[in-house]
């Protein structure tokens, strides 16, 4: 709770940083009916204060625990505490999608313009968390445990199927063709094939499934689809960004009538 607590709040505070007018960031608030923008930036809110509020019986201070007594459970096994959870859990739900659904919405973008986008951000942006609790466990000397090593396998193995389904999707449109030439066969390529793919998504499936039924190796497997997992989302978001293509535009030239592609994310 504490690690996803400091992870959402640092994200958060990059973003503002990021506007280039940080003191208009409660802009960001006001468009909750058409804007997913809005809808993650309350979301991270929300999540901030409950979660801040679950956490805070156990917070210790000079050896003592002072919130102690605020009546629920921080590890959600009572009431109090279970709200509390459920309610954090659907604000990172929404935190870990929008940014991908804020992709899809526009039309004029093949590429980002499908469901698969924000599935791919929702899927890769939670076995990177069971992963990292994984690594926080295992650091802590705590057994990891079969199901969570399945859980793990079950979201990579939905996240390779999106990808790929993605990938043989509309293939021939206007300006998925020229993102998918970047991706497959151009200057993206090995980082997509091996970073974000075979690395960062069906390596992690398949380790996490033999670690499963394996608890002598539970340990290191963990390790290992955290390490490949992380930068492997990152690079699938930063790629996504980056393939992002308007379709070509039919210009007449002096050479005759040419096309061009103008990239979208850089």
């Amino acid at each position: 709770d504490v690690v996803s607590f400091l992870a959402i709040a640092v994200g958060g505070a990059i973003l503002v940083a990021d506007l280039g007018r940080p003191l208009q960031a409660w802009r960001a608030f006001v468009n909750v009916r058409t804007s997913w923008i809005s809808w993650g930036a309350w979301s991270d809110l929300i999540f901030l204060v409950v979660a801040g509020l679950l956490v805070l019986p156990a917070l210790s201070l000079g050896g003592s625990e002072p919130f102690s007594g605020l009546g629920w459970d921080p590890h959600g096994g009572d009431g109090g505490g279970l709200a509390l959870e459920i309610i954090a859990g659907v604000a990172a739900v929404v935190v870990m999608t929008y940014a991908g659904a804020v992709l899809a919405r526009p039309r004029a973008i093949p590429y980002w313009n499908s469901p698969a986008v924000p599935l791919q951000f929702l899927l890769s942006s939670a076995a990177m968390s069971v992963a990292v609790v994984m690594l926080i466990e295992v650091i802590a000397g705590e057994p990891v445990s079969s199901g969570q090593m399945v859980l793990l396998g079950l979201l990579a193995a939905g996240l390779t199927v999106t990808v790929v389904g993605h990938l043989l999707a509309r293939t021939d449109a206007p300006g998925k063709k020229e993102s998918l030439d970047r991706l497959l066969r151009g200057r993206y390529r090995s980082m997509f094939v091996w970073g974000v793919f075979a690395g960062g998504t069906v390596a992690p499936a398949i380790l996490a499934f033999v670690g499963a039924g394996a608890s002598g190796a539970r340990g290191a497997l963990a390790l290992i689809c955290c390490v490949l997992l992380v930068p492997g989302g990152f690079w699938l978001r930063l790629l996504t960004l980056r393939v992002g293509i308007f379709p070509p535009v039919h210009i007449p030239g002096v050479g005759g009538p040419r096309s061009v592609a103008t990239p979208a994310g850089g």
